[in-house]
């Protein structure tokens, strides 16, 4: 491809410039050099390995951890024109050898694979005969036991040094710190590589801890005082529908988001809240990934996240405009002492984890040493009250299995049927040999699900009305009647949660292989939990200075978080001063408040920002349509 990398940029992202620190990590690659690339949330990371793959021949290998990242970027080139495929979970042997055929000589110039995929001696095989243009490994601080989302599936990917010695590779993640830095490098045997690293400072974002009695008030006052759009954080699903049922009472415009809603509900309510006709979403951790809405003016948190690296990356959604945004956090008296609760009370250990798992394996019905890549369905709700499981416990335990590549738990809203036959093989002959209508239903069922005679049997319906060239609406049709005839029982179920198995089922024996992970992972969690108390506590020392010391860099105190502007408020003679400089030269101007810092430059800019801020709440000074102030006329 002859074209430049501002040119691609141009044609399939419509940028003119590239963001800080893009056009030289793509520079380097081109160079053939390995990378490692740390931007924030929001940074660009994708288009600096996606443009070089672009500019080279061949296809570029990318490793990662999430499905839904993998589905999410897929169908962002796709939308682009770009070629690009993936090698999904749950899929037959046959289907993989065609994908990997595609991927092979199809001309395409993605191929998206989780780290667990990559370990199938087939795959591994067919990608050394590839002609490979780039390596790229995303979210790479899980390659590190330091790491705060550590999967040991990625130690392993050392593996592709092997298969392809001469391709380059880059590492990309918006968080790591010094320690998870130097570790990616050496898991990868970086040789000839560059770093680097775009600063986390956000002179525009202003961090924020409040305490309160009333959350709910607080949040209230802040939405209706601060206009634009928001994201509230809240910590389950039941919170974003009673949080945004509450702002929309009090005249708001707000939509829940979680894991639970239908994949028509979750694009019906971003797109609402990104066009801005709903400015408020009120969210799980669930919303984040692919987020480029640039006019987020406020991000809050009514819940502690359960590390500094979430809470980063969460609150780095705010400002990415570079105007001045807010990331708040909202505490009562007892938000410590509750967070530190509900770790203990949520925090599976290996007894537990080793307990859910042969509980999972049961209520799907999965045979010792059986299930591996297979896909299942369930109701999370029906298996923890069928077996007497809190919900956050194992919903964590089901999390952390997934971490460590014993299965891949993903959310899902779906509509399944179960069945099941209620006469045996040779009465269900006799029966359709009589009736002929129901001869090819009960035929293809008996021969497609072996276990459909002694339990039920998740099948899809659409891929039966497919198969058999019916209609699925004559297909529930034809099971109600063979129901009414007590042939078959049949049931609709709403599942919600996904799961494939990574591997056979050998339960003690599963988990012990990843114990010392597992064991590590909860100590190291801990400790995170405990630095985000830490800056909880933070009472005189700058927001933004101890979360950019957590990443390894040193900066100033930025004198707008709400540390900064409580030490300013101990020196009031020093703000009566401003108050008085700013009204002064007001007095018969209008003036816009660069050039107010620029005529008083004995005062810090954040100084007088606030000052202004104080003079037009106490209707001293007013703002004019062009954004200049004025002394307001008494």
């Amino acid at each position: 491809m002859n074209s430049t990398p501002k040119e691609l940029l141009k044609t399939y992202w419509g940028h003119d410039e590239f963001r800080p620190l893009q056009e030289e990590v793509i520079t380097s690659i081109l160079q053939g050099k390995d990378v490692l690339t740390l931007m924030p949330t929001g940074g660009g990371k994708s288009v600096c390995f996606q443009i070089p793959a672009l500019l080279q021949e061949g296809i570029c290998i990318v490793i990662s951890p999430l499905v839904a990242l993998i589905a999410d970027q897929v169908a962002q080139l796709r939308e682009k024109g770009i070629k690009a495929i993936s090698l999904s979970s749950g899929i037959t042997t046959s289907e993989l050898e065609t994908l990997l055929n595609n991927a092979e000589f199809g001309n395409y110039k993605f191929l998206y694979l989780s780290p667990e995929r990559l370990q199938q001696e087939l795959v591994q095989k067919r990608i050394q005969q590839m002609n490979v243009s780039l390596i790229a490994i995303d979210e790479a601080h899980c390659i590190s036991e330091w790491g705060h989302d550590f999967r040991p599936a990625y130690l392993k990917l050392n593996i592709l040094r092997e298969l392809l010695p001469n391709i380059s590779i880059i590492a990309v993640t918006a968080t790591a710190t010094k320690r998870v830095q130097e570790d990616i490098i050496s898991q990868l045997n970086f040789k000839n590589h560059q770093f680097y690293k775009t600063s986390y400072l956000r002179k525009n974002l202003s961090y924020g801890v409040y305490k309160t009695q009333d959350k709910n008030h607080l949040l209230l006052q802040i939405l209706k005082k601060q206009q634009g759009a928001a994201i509230v954080y809240v910590a389950t699903r039941n919170q974003t529908e009673i949080i945004s049922a509450l702002l929309n009472q009090s005249g708001l415009k707000a939509l829940p988001y979680h894991g639970g809603l239908t994949s028509e509900n979750k694009k019906k309510h971003f797109e609402l809240w990104f066009s801005n006709s709903h400015p408020i979403i009120v969210a799980t951790n669930a919303f984040g990934m692919g987020i480029d809405k640039a006019d987020v003016r406020l991000v809050i948190h009514l819940h502690l996240p359960a590390s500094i690296e979430n809470y980063f990356q969460e609150a780095g959604r705010a400002g990415r405009d570079g105007k001045q945004a807010f990331a708040l956090l909202l505490q009562t008296a007892n938000t410590s002492q509750k967070l530190i609760q509900q770790f203990e009370a949520q925090t599976p250990d290996i007894k537990f984890i080793k307990h859910v798992y042969r509980k999972l394996s049961s209520y799907l019905q999965i045979g010792y040493g059986e299930g591996f890549d297979q896909k299942f369905s369930l109701q999370f709700s029906d298996f923890c009250n069928r077996y007497k499981l809190y919900k956050s416990k194992t919903y964590n335990t089901l999390q952390i299995l997934d971490n460590n590549s014993i299965i891949r738990f993903n959310e899902v809203f779906r509509n399944t049927t179960e069945i099941q036959f209620s006469i045996n093989a040779r009465a269900l002959n006799n029966f359709s040999n009589n009736n002929p209508k129901y001869g090819t239903i009960c035929d293809y069922l008996s021969r497609n699900f072996p276990g459909i005679h002694s339990y039920k049997t998740a099948v899809n319906l659409s891929k039966v009305s497919s198969d058999l060239m019916v209609s699925q609406n004559n297909i529930q049709l034809l099971l109600e009647k063979l129901a009414e005839q007590e042939i078959l029982s049949f049931e609709n179920k709403k599942n919600d949660i996904e799961v494939t198995y990574l591997q056979p089922r050998e339960d003690d024996i599963t988990i012990n292989s990843v114990s010392k992970y597992i064991k590590y992972h909860l100590k190291h969690k801990q400790k995170k939990v405990q630095n985000m108390l830490e800056f909880l506590k933070l009472e005189t020392h700058c927001k933004s200075k101890y979360l950019l010391s957590y990443f390894g860099e040193e900066t100033a105190d930025c004198g707008i978080c709400s540390a900064c502007i409580k030490k300013k408020k101990t020196a009031p003679n020093l703000y009566k001063e401003a108050e008085t400089a700013v009204l002064n030269i007001l007095e018969g101007k209008e003036l816009d408040s660069r050039n107010i810092i620029e005529k008083l430059p004995i005062f810090e800019s954040s100084i007088l920002i606030e000052t202004l801020r104080n003079l037009l709440e106490n209707n001293q000074i007013s703002i004019q349509d062009n954004n200049t102030y004025c002394i307001k006329n008494k």
